[in-house]
């Protein structure tokens, strides 16, 4: 009988601990904060020479016009000049897929930085400069609306609201615009990374 008590409480005590474990666990995943990527786009290591951006494709069916005009601002800054009218309501599900490549051997290789991100949490949090949408032109921030032409001009990225990091060269960034799951775009914005030699 004494056996068959100490089986008892050693089972009970194992209940217990486990019991205390679980809920560790769950507090501790309740606590903790996801990181958000896009807070982590400020930096100051490098400088960014924008040289274009050029549209790939438009599926005519859900924007009626996307256009970009580049060109040098002054001697040393390229700018765009860029209308775009959906024909849609994309409101605010507009997601980027970005995929990055940069300039070896004379052409654009494949690079390890590619992720999606909804265009109105980036342009909230001025991810490469966004906002300075706002400067001049017509285009306010989300929702995207369907027939309503937005136009932004003079506008260049921003280094400062770029990835950390990012090694020295020529790089291009493909955008493919999504509306839930369905393709709207492909765009391309090429620069140069650099780091000025301090002598």
């Amino acid at each position: 009988m004494m056996v068959l008590l100490k089986y008892i409480i050693v089972i009970l005590a194992g209940l217990a601990i486990g019991e205390a474990l679980s809920q560790t666990r769950n507090h501790t995943k309740t606590d903790v904060n996801p990181i958000n990527l896009l807070d982590k786009f400020h930096q100051n290591d490098y400088k960014l020479e924008f040289e274009r951006i050029e549209m790939v494709y438009v599926k005519k069916q859900y924007i009626k016009r996307f256009d970009f005009v580049t060109f040098k601002y002054n001697r040393t800054t390229a700018v765009i000049n860029a209308t775009c009218e959906p024909r849609i309501d994309l409101g605010y599900e507009h997601d980027l897929v970005l995929q990055t490549y940069k300039l070896a051997s004379n052409e654009y290789r494949l690079f390890p930085i590619r992720f999606q991100v909804n265009f109105c949490e980036a342009f909230n949090k001025n991810v490469i400069g966004l906002q300075g949408f706002k400067r001049c032109g017509n285009f306010t921030g989300c929702p995207l609306s369907k027939n309503k032409a937005m136009t932004v001009c003079n506008w260049s990225p921003d280094a400062s609201r770029f990835p950390p990091h990012i090694p020295n060269g020529r790089y291009m960034i493909e955008a493919q615009g999504l509306f839930r799951t369905t393709e709207l775009f492909v765009a391309r914005l090429y620069a140069t990374v650099y780091r000025p030699i301090v002598v």
